[in-house]
């Protein structure tokens, strides 16, 4: 239990650090030039697959573990409500942030300002809610 803990722990580092990276490394893509932009999103495209999908898939897998062996109810408040925004920002990830920016690495500086503004406003409400998660499973408030 205690493995499964700590590597549960990795996991929410690894992906709010790849998150909160993204958040810093947006605004910087969108005032650099083309070839500054162009390696900011290839490196952004490097923390999405080493930061943000494993921290993800290591906080899923240890997350499920934890609740089997932890005797967890289904329906406690806080752990329910961390999953289901948990589900929620992932969900952000993978419909709208990774193949945006898969888009913006292939076509930087041709982006508009319209989608750049909303990926830079969806990416905060991700990191928002991956905050509240954090906040719920070490509190359990509820």
């Amino acid at each position: 239990m205690p493995v499964l803990r700590t590597l549960h722990v990795f996991g929410a580092i690894f992906l709010l650090g790849g998150v909160s990276t993204h958040a810093l490394l947006r605004p910087m893509a969108a005032r650099a030039t083309d070839a500054a932009q162009q390696a900011l999103f290839q490196f952004a495209w490097r923390v999405e697959l080493a930061l943000v999908y494993t921290g993800s898939a290591l906080v899923l897998i240890t997350g499920v573990l934890l609740w089997i062996v932890g005797h967890f109810k289904v329906f406690t408040g806080w752990l329910l409500l961390g999953f289901l925004l948990y589900a929620a920002a992932a969900g952000l990830d993978g419909a709208f942030l990774a193949p945006n920016l898969r888009r913006a690495r292939t076509t930087a500086g041709e982006g508009s300002q319209p989608v750049a503004a909303a990926a830079m406003t969806v990416q905060l409400v991700a990191w928002l809610l991956l905050v509240v998660v954090v906040f719920l499973m070490v509190a359990q408030p509820f």
